[in-house]
């Protein structure tokens, strides 16, 4: 039970705010004047009881379709958008201009929230709640209610929620235009994932985490609770997407983590994919389970996002 106390202290723990004021406590505190908490009460569907909460962008004008983020939290976070502004995608949303939604995982019986992902992680009660088809019904909640273009629905999640952007990419490929898992990774029996249609993949991993292996290993060390490195994750999504099977040489490296100095992160990706799609694995040399993403990286993050739109050719970076 340790190792479990110390990922949710690490995923707490990431419920900071980008700058230097403290993060507020979400029990206490408004949220901001663009974000909303979503549950219409007379929506027939059992999923209307889980309320989620979204964020619009400064300034936005609706008579133009913006593309939806939907950011999924990691195991023991307190709250969606908490964690979604630990990683600065507030302040990008209203720089990028993309409407912005942070659902909440379901309370374990330690009262810690979590997302019934993969085999791997992290539904340790057996509790199997249905997590795709909650983010299913999000999507279709989120578009009844503003314009958002069907070709530019993007996911990002990071640990527990990272294992859910992989199994939303497999399972809701006809929805999702690109994955991003940070610290996450794939079923380790590849065959349960088969994606309807080619799906954008970014995995970012740190070299160093001690919590999800970059060369995988077990969750928590658990019997049957494996799941594979970020190599392997990466060279799984180019066999799904029709990719080549070596990666192309590395491109230039970025300063994605602000507490690794230097330019740290390499980015490699597998061409040739079908439809358009991208697959690409950028390594944190020394990052661990809990990177604090610079601007210049969540920039590039959301600048390979907004290349992969649904039905369209690779836009230029």
């Amino acid at each position: 039970m340790r190792a479990v106390a110390v990922f949710a202290v690490l995923a707490v723990a990431g419920c900071r705010s980008h700058g230097s004021a403290p993060a507020p406590s979400p029990a206490t505190s408004l949220a901001p004047p663009q974000s909303s908490r979503s549950a219409p009460p007379a929506a027939p569907s059992s999923f209307a009881s889980r309320p989620y909460a979204t964020r619009v962008p400064a300034g936005w004008d609706r008579a133009r379709p913006a593309p939806l983020v939907v950011a999924l939290h990691g195991y023991g976070a307190p709250d969606g958008m908490d964690a979604a502004r630990s990683f600065g995608l507030d302040a990008l949303a209203d720089e990028a201009g993309f409407v912005l939604v942070a659902p909440d995982g379901t309370p374990d019986s330690r009262g810690r929230r979590f997302w019934n992902a993969t085999d791997a992680c992290c539904d340790f009660d057996g509790a199997a709640p249905d997590d795709v088809g909650y983010v299913r019904w999000i999507l279709d909640d989120v578009a009844s209610r503003m314009p958002v273009d069907p070709a530019r629905v993007y996911v990002v999640g990071h640990s527990n929620g990272g294992f859910l952007a992989h199994r939303l990419a497999c399972e809701l490929a006809s929805r999702v235009a690109a994955a991003v898992s940070i610290a996450g990774a794939q079923w380790s029996d590849v065959a349960r994932c088969a994606p309807s249609e080619p799906v954008s993949v970014l995995q970012i991993q740190g070299d160093a985490d001690p919590i999800i292996r970059y060369g995988g290993g077990r969750v928590f060390d658990l019997p049957g609770r494996d799941y594979p490195g970020a190599v392997a994750t990466a060279k799984d999504w180019a066999v799904l997407d029709g990719c080549d099977a070596a990666a192309s040489p590395p491109g230039p490296r970025l300063d994605f983590d602000e507490r690794v100095p230097g330019d740290e992160t390499t980015r490699v990706s597998y061409p040739g994919c079908r439809a358009g799609a991208s697959v690409e694995l950028w390594t944190v040399a020394g990052g661990d389970h809990l990177p604090h993403p610079t601007h210049a990286g969540l920039l590039a993050a959301w600048a390979w996002m907004r290349a992969h739109a649904k039905g369209h050719a690779p836009a230029p970076r």
